[in-house]
């Protein structure tokens, strides 16, 4: 049985999922685990990076990156797992027999998401400018927060193709978990683009989520530059985010049907 979206329904619905995300340890650990991990950067105050003839403080490299990337990441695999159980469990075939439309509640719940994301980049960014990160406080930096927010929901329509993808919550925690490592690295968050070996700086801001649009968010954060000035890289960004929905769409069912 399909029940079509009863818009009263939706303010319950975000009531109950930002008290059960505020509540979950996962999402604590987040916001703990975040500013704990730029403090421990903060100490690393005498490197920096190196490409051709240009260098870059190693913070004001890595932090802005991080405030996307972290909170893509780490919620990505919470979602991945909720997702994944979902599916196990039935939970969305169950509700599809209940006046609660089982796409609003997903909807709504990665919605949720998107909004403690977006706080926890705010936060990463906030702690960066405390530790002496030259982050430039324009109003220009609110474009960067949006930005934040398309990433960390560009890796929650992953999350949901994950989990249909894979057989059972186990290989799909796995693999969420897997691809961590590869992407801090590939996305720029953690290493610059520029230094990769061969064609590899010509590729990867195209072939690899989240990349153009870190590069946009450092940016932003660190020249006080419009978001206009990342035309292409937001373009890119928007494009990862339509195969990320679609690859959700063909491989995330809410009923067995």
């Amino acid at each position: 049985m399909r029940h079509a979206m009863n818009p009263a329904h939706v303010l319950p619905l975000f009531r109950a999922s930002f008290t059960m995300v505020f509540r979950a340890r996962g999402v604590l650990y987040v916001f703990v685990y975040s500013p704990a991990l730029m403090l421990v950067f903060a100490l690393m105050n005498n490197l920096d990076w190196g490409t051709g003839d240009q260098h870059i403080d190693f913070r004001d490299f890595v932090i802005p990156g991080m405030a996307a990337f972290l909170a893509a990441h780490l919620f990505q695999d919470i979602v991945t797992a909720l997702a994944a159980s979902y599916r196990a469990r039935g939970v969305l075939t169950r509700l599809a027999v209940t006046p609660v439309c089982a796409p609003l509640v997903v909807a709504v719940q990665m919605v949720t998401y998107v909004v403690f994301g977006v706080a926890n980049g705010a936060l990463v960014l906030a702690v960066g400018k405390l530790v002496g990160v030259d982050i430039r406080l324009t109003t220009n930096l609110l474009w960067a927060v949006l930005l934040i927010g398309m990433v960390v929901l560009t890796a929650l329509a992953f999350a949901f193709a994950i989990a249909g993808f894979l057989p059972n919550p186990q290989s799909a925690n796995a693999v969420s978990g897997a691809i961590g490592l590869p992407l801090a690295f590939l996305s720029g968050a953690t290493y610059p683009i520029a230094a990769l070996p061969g064609p590899l700086p010509d590729i990867v801001p195209w072939a690899v989520p989240f990349a153009s649009s870190i590069q946009a968010i450092r940016g932003i954060a660190l020249d006080g530059n419009s978001i206009t000035a990342y035309g292409l890289e937001v373009a890119v960004g928007v494009g990862w985010l339509l195969v990320a929905f679609a690859l959700a769409a063909k491989a995330y069912r809410f009923t067995d049907e």
